[in-house]
C-alpha cells in the first residue's frame, strides 16, 4: 500500500541526510580565555580538543628551548679554547719550561667550563616541564566546538523540485505538491541542527508535518450528525463500479454493530443487476429495501424509502443511485431531482483511490453540479501511489469519511490523515 510514494520518500530524506552530513561542522562564536595555575594541569581535565592545541602550540616553543639550549654549549667550548690558547702563548713568553705542565692544569679547567653549561641543561622532560609551567602562565583560546550544522538553501534546493516530480508522480495534484515542497523549504531552509540528533527522524518528522498542514480539511463527525438527525437520509454519488453499493452494505453493518435501524433505496433503476445487488446485501445484513422497477423515477424511490423509514422509526436511509460520468447530463438532472427532493443530511461521493487525478475531475464536477459533503475512498488497500487523498483533501477541502480496505463488511475504517503518513514516512 503507497510503496511508490514510500520509495520516494525514503528516497527524498535520504539524499537531504547525505547532503548534510557531508557538510563541515560550524566552529560557534563560543570563546573564552582561561588563566592556568602554575602547577601542571591533571591530563584528565584537559580536553580533547584542548590537548590538540596545547600540542599545537608547545612543538614551536620547545624547538626554540631546544635550539637556546644548544646555543651555549658551543659559546662554553669557543671561549675555553680562546682562554686555554692566550693562557699557552702568555707562559711560552715567562716561562717556557712550565709549558706542558701549565697546558696540563689549564685543560681540565677548559675541559670544566665547557662542561659547565652542558650540566646547567635539563633532560628533555625537564625542559617538557619547564615548558608547560611557562605556558601556564599565558593566556590560551579554548575554542568550542558546536556540533550542528545549519541546512541552506543550496543544500535542499535540487532535491526539493526532484521530490515534487516524485509527487507528481505519485498522482499528487500539482498545486497540493507545490504546497508541500514551500511548506518543507520554509521549515528546512536555514534551520539548524546538531549532529547527535538523528536526521533521518528529522526529515521525515518536517515531512509529516508538510502533509498533514496540506490534508487539512474541516471535519465532519459522521456519527455526531447520525445521533441528531432521524432518519438521518445519506446519498451516494460516484461513477459506475467505484463501489457505492458495497460501501453501502459495510456502513449499514457498522450501523447495526451499533445498534441501529437502517432503510435501503434502490434509487439506481438504470443499471442491470443494480436492484438484484442491493437485495443481495440487504438480505445477508438484515435490512429492508424499498424498490420500483427498472426505468423508475430514482427520485420517487427515495421519497418512499425515506417514508418507509419514518413510519418504521428506522434511524437511517441510505440511498443508492446509479453510477455516471460528470459528462452524462441528462443522469446529473436525475441526481440534482433527488437532491432537490430528498434534502440529504450527507452527500457523500464514493470513488476508487487508485484512479488518481481523474477521481479528482469527477469529484471536483459533482461538487459543481450537486455538492459533496465527504468522500468514501474505496480500494484502498490495492493503491500503490497515495496522491489521491491528498489531492482531494488540498483542492476539495471535503473530508474523507471512510476508506474501504478489503471484500469484507467490517473492511471499513474511519478516515484519518495519519492513515497515509505513517504508511508514506
Amino acid at each position: 500500500m503507497f510503496d511508490f510514494l514510500k520509495k520516494k520518500v525514503k528516497s527524498f530524506t535520504e539524499k537531504v541526510k547525505q547532503a548534510i552530513e557531508k557538510k563541515p561542522e560550524k566552529k560557534s562564536a563560543i570563546s573564552e580565555t582561561k588563566v592556568l595555575e602554575k602547577e601542571k594541569i591533571p591530563a584528565k581535565a584537559i580536553g580533547r580538543e584542548e590537548k590538540k592545541l596545547f600540542e599545537k602550540e608547545a612543538e614551536p616553543a620547545e624547538r626554540e628551548l631546544e635550539t637556546v639550549a644548544e646555543k651555549p654549549e658551543i659559546k662554553a667550548e669557543e671561549i675555553a679554547i680562546e682562554k686555554h690558547e692566550r693562557a699557552s702563548e702568555e707562559t711560552r713568553a715567562e716561562k717556557p719550561e712550565e709549558v706542558a705542565e701549565e697546558t696540563a692544569i689549564e685543560m681540565p679547567r677548559a675541559k670544566e667550563e665547557i662542561e659547565k653549561p652542558s650540566a646547567g641543561l635539563k633532560p628533555k622532560e625537564d625542559d617538557k616541564r619547564k615548558l608547560e609551567a611557562k605556558k601556564s602562565l599565558k593566556t590560551r583560546l579554548v575554542s568550542v566546538f558546536a556540533k550542528e550544522v545549519s541546512i541552506e538553501e543550496a543544500d535542499i534546493k535540487g532535491f526539493l523540485e526532484e521530490f515534487e516530480l516524485a509527487l507528481l508522480e505519485s498522482d499528487v495534484e500539482q498545486d497540493a505538491a507545490r504546497a508541500i515542497v514551500e511548506e518543507l523549504h520554509k521549515e528546512l531552509a536555514g534551520k539548524k541542527i546538531s549532529r547527535k540528533e538523528n536526521l533521518s527522524e528529522f526529515l521525515k518528522g518536517e515531512i509529516r508535518k508538510a502533509l498533514l498542514k496540506v490534508m487539512q480539511a474541516p471535519e465532519k463527525n459522521f456519527w455526531k450528525i447520525a445521533e441528531e438527525k432521524k432518519p438521518f437520509k445519506v446519498m451516494f454519488l460516484g461513477p459506475n463500479g467505484a463501489g457505492k453499493t458495497t460501501s453501502i452494505a459495510k456502513l449499514a453493518f457498522a450501523f447495526k454493530q451499533k445498534g441501529k435501524k437502517v432503510v435501503f433505496a434502490s434509487s439506481d433503476t438504470f443499471r442491470a443487476g443494480s436492484i438484484e445487488q442491493i437485495e443481495t446485501h440487504a438480505e445477508r445484513l438484515g435490512i429492508r429495501v424499498v424498490k420500483h422497477q427498472y426505468g423508475a423515477d430514482p427520485a420517487a424511490v427515495a421519497f418512499d424509502a425515506v417514508k418507509a423509514a419514518e413510519a418504521g422509526k428506522a434511524d437511517a436511509v441510505f440511498i443508492d443511485t446509479a453510477g455516471r460520468q460528470e459528462t452524462n447530463k441528462n443522469l446529473m438532472q436525475e441526481l440534482k431531482k433527488i437532491n432537490r427532493v430528498i434534502k440529504p443530511d450527507l452527500r457523500i461521493y464514493v470513488g476508487e483511490a487508485f484512479t488518481g487525478q481523474a477521481l479528482l475531475q469527477q469529484a471536483s464536477e459533482f461538487e459543481k453540479e450537486i455538492g459533496i459533503d465527504g468522500f468514501i475512498l474505496t480500494k484502498i488497500d490495492t493503491d500503490a501511489k497515495g496522491g489521491t487523498a491528498i489531492s482531494l483533501l488540498y483542492k476539495l477541502k471535503k473530508p474523507i469519511l471512510f476508506i474501504g480496505t478489503g471484500q469484507g463488511y467490517e473492511d471499513l475504517e474511519e478516515f484519518k490523515p495519519e492513515f497515509i503518513i505513517d504508511r508514506i514516512v
